[in-house]
């Protein structure tokens, strides 16, 4: 059996006139409904309000969660492309590091070699001006033919250290230039 309730609406003016009035215990219960209905109306507006609230709430959690996901996609990624960066630029800087190593050993070579020609070349200046000490001593008539050509030998030899001795110098010129900018970097 049902047992609903047809409840009349009251306007202002006649719960109005009902407050002023004396009530009956029916008309009491029916005014307390008539309130009781208003206000669950009211709570039904502000939870539908608030049910709203909430979906738009979960959407927008749900859009920022799938925003960070992408991010921390991309930060991932961002990560592993420095990783792969740095290991390149370190195996970079291993192998100038190993290049500027041997450039300075084969510098030191060079310059070892340049002061071994330097030291040889007075050598063979104090030979060569020793033999043309000779050679103005004995005449050229009477020198004997295997010494003559022993001292023109010696005379051709001389430019061509001179040579050497001029791209050697010229060698530690360049050897100590970069030596100096190694050390300075």
């Amino acid at each position: 059996m049902d047992t609903t309730m047809k409840l009349r609406a009251l306007s202002d003016s006649a719960t109005a006139d009902v407050a002023q009035g004396n009530l009956t215990e029916e008309q009491n219960k029916l005014l307390e409904l008539v309130k009781k209905n208003a206000r669950l109306e009211e709570e039904a507006k502000k939870s539908l309000d608030r049910a709203r609230t909430i979906e738009q709430l979960r959407e927008s959690l749900s859009q920022e969660q799938a925003r960070t996901a992408e991010l921390e996609t991309k930060m991932k990624n961002l990560a592993a492309l420095e990783a792969q960066e740095s290991a390149r630029m370190n195996a970079l800087l291993g192998e100038e590091k190993k290049k500027t190593l041997e450039q300075m050993k084969a510098a030191e070579q060079l310059r070892e070699s340049l002061e071994q020609e330097q030291a040889r070349t007075p050598e063979l200046a104090n030979k060569v001006a020793e033999l043309e000490a000779r050679a103005q001593e004995v005449p050229v008539l009477e020198a004997k033919p295997r010494e003559l050509a022993a001292l023109e030998a010696k005379a051709q030899e001389m430019p061509a250290l001179e040579e050497r001795v001029k791209e050697l110098t010229e060698a530690l010129g360049k050897i100590s230039s970069i030596a100096a900018t190694l050390k300075a970097g």
